[in-house]
């Protein structure tokens, strides 16, 4: 099992938190207060309902103070605790006791900017006049961007779960079966194989299950808050992923796996055909093959990752004569992003992010190949490592067009 840190009895602050607060140092924030379970669980090692509150005075000489409060599950947040100090919380009330303790009372404290409701910012404006709020997430993306090894193989582990759910899409593609039913078999086999049941999203308005799939012509329905085909989901209040149509002989049909495992995620598709695949359907498909491998043989530390997406872009610039002509193809925009414990972590494979890729990112290469004329989209997807001698990958499924 992933131990997220090292443990509390090891060291008074664990090598994660010491190095956020060298980044607030850096920043000018006295410390930080956090929100989000899942920057909760890469910090403190729980998602119990908590916040974490990080006193590190930039201005001082003083020994980072953190401490973990909980609303709920005390006694197990106890054990799971990567931190040493674990208080349980009535409130913020119980914070402001502890922050008059630590001499926190004001200065600049970093929290969640980007995910912090406005009727909690009202309410820590109240709790703790002194202080002036910053958004450290910024901070804590940017650290999390870069994996180290136990977080790289938990990573491994998710893309056998993937794996699982796209070997089970190979065996129950037929005619005749629903897109629902497919995503239920679909799902199944991810749940066996260890899957945590949903996909973990930043986006506050996003919500995952772990599997989009969509066929026909449903391969350009764009509904969710991405930039990928989506599918149209089973109505108006869950209008992406899976619906009730029936796949036909020759439908091209799409299925994009996000797996946790022990709270890291993988992403892969791949693109089925139900039946003999047409000339035209292989057409497109090789060239979102031949994306997939200009992209990866691309991936190295040091490069921009606008850079890669440029690389991407001019394969799909081509088009695949006598099928699609030149500049007739398109991406949605970008070609992969940051996979972690969250799905939609950072970098975006785009040529809007100036990130610089490290030794150590995850991330998921995922090239959606669309032909907007034939109203046709194939899609390939791995997750894989940024290493110096080129990329590992996590993801294994069969990498062609599957007749089924």
């Amino acid at each position: 099992m992933l131990s997220f840190c090292i443990f509390a009895e090891e060291a008074a602050i664990n090598p994660r938190l010491r190095a956020l607060c060298t980044r607030l140092a850096e920043q000018g924030m006295d410390g930080a207060l956090l929100i989000h379970p899942r920057d909760i669980l890469y910090y403190a090692g729980t998602v119990r309902p908590a916040v974490l509150l990080i006193s590190c005075p930039y201005h001082t000489a003083e020994e980072p103070q953190v401490v973990l409060f909980v609303r709920r599950g005390l006694e197990y947040a106890r054990k799971e605790a990567t931190v040493p100090r674990v208080e349980p919380m009535s409130g913020f009330s119980s914070v402001a006791k502890v922050a008059m303790e630590l001499e926190l009372l004001e200065g600049v404290i970093g929290t969640e900017m980007d995910l912090l409701p406005a009727r909690l910012y009202l309410r820590l404006d109240k709790v703790f006049p002194g202080w002036s709020l910053a958004d450290v997430s910024p901070l804590i993306l940017a650290q999390r961007m870069v994996k180290d090894e136990e977080e790289i193989a938990v990573s491994r582990q998710a893309g056998v779960v993937a794996d699982a759910g796209q070997e089970a899409a190979r065996r129950a593609i037929a005619a005749g079966i629903s897109e629902l039913e497919l995503a239920a078999e679909v799902e199944a086999a991810i749940r066996r194989a260890g899957h945590e049941g949903f996909q973990p999203l930043r986006d506050p308005g996003a919500r995952g299950g772990g599997v989009l799939l969509m066929s026909g012509e449903h391969l350009t329905v764009r509904g969710g808050h991405g930039l990928v085909v989506t599918g149209a989901g089973l109505s108006p209040a869950m209008p992406y992923g899976p619906s009730q149509r029936l796949l036909s002989p020759g439908d091209l049909v799409v299925v994009d796996i996000g797996s946790t495992w022990q709270g890291y995620t993988a992403d892969e598709s791949r693109t089925f055909v139900v039946g003999q695949a047409s000339a035209e359907q292989r057409a497109l498909f090789a060239v979102a093959y031949a994306v997939e491998e200009a992209v990866c043989q691309t991936l190295r530390p040091g490069l921009p990752v606008a850079e890669v997406y440029r690389v991407a872009e001019a394969v799909v610039a081509q088009g695949a004569p006598p099928f699609f002509a030149p500049g007739s193809l398109i991406l949605p925009g970008f070609v992969g992003h940051g996979v972690g414990l969250e799905v939609d972590e950072p970098p975006v494979l785009w040529t809007r992010d100036e990130t610089v890729l490290a030794e150590g990112m995850v991330l998921a290469v995922e090239v959606e190949v669309s032909a907007p004329e034939r109203g046709m989209m194939v899609k390939l997807e791995d997750t894989v490592v940024v290493h110096s001698e080129g990329c590992e990958w996590l993801t294994h499924a069969p990498r062609e067009l599957v007749e089924c």
